[in-house]
């Protein structure tokens, strides 16, 4: 029921009178992206490169989750065809690939948040340097113009 006391909030970007970018608009859009590269990798390299080497590394941890999680899951079907025929399961097997999964989610967190801590600083020392940019360029102009 519609009471009209309250009403639905709209985005300050879904003005009826701008009409969405076209995909010829978003692609002419991606030049800006090489010189934006530029100038993180600028603010500072170590952190660049060992953010882009973190994302590829963790990359892959879900990727040595999922295989190892075959591994268990085919050690407790042979554990079971064992079990079925009277033989002993081999319990330190599976318990090493439980503790191996384990690791590697684990190791995942840990990367995660350094990942995420080197990202932060290197968006702090961009808006810093940034910032110190914007201000040079500033006392370069006349303030006459104004």
């Amino acid at each position: 029921m519609s009471h009209g006391l309250i009403r639905k909030a709209k985005s300050l970007r879904s003005g009826d009178d701008e009409p969405k970018p076209t995909l010829g608009q978003r692609l002419a859009a991606l030049k800006y992206v090489p010189p934006l590269v530029k100038l993180v990798y600028g603010t500072h390299r170590g952190y660049t490169v060992a953010i882009l080497a973190l994302r590829a590394i963790r990359s892959l941890i879900p990727l040595a989750v999922l295989w190892v999680g075959k591994l268990i899951i085919d050690e407790v079907v042979a554990g079971m065809g064992v079990a079925q025929g009277g033989g002993t399961i081999d319990w330190w097997r599976l318990g090493t690939l439980v503790g191996i999964e384990l690791g590697i989610a684990v190791v995942g967190e840990g990367l995660a948040r350094l990942s995420s801590l080197l990202e932060s600083l290197l968006g702090d020392l961009f808006s810093n340097r940034i910032s110190v940019r914007l201000m040079e360029h500033a006392a370069t102009l006349d303030l006459s113009q104004f």
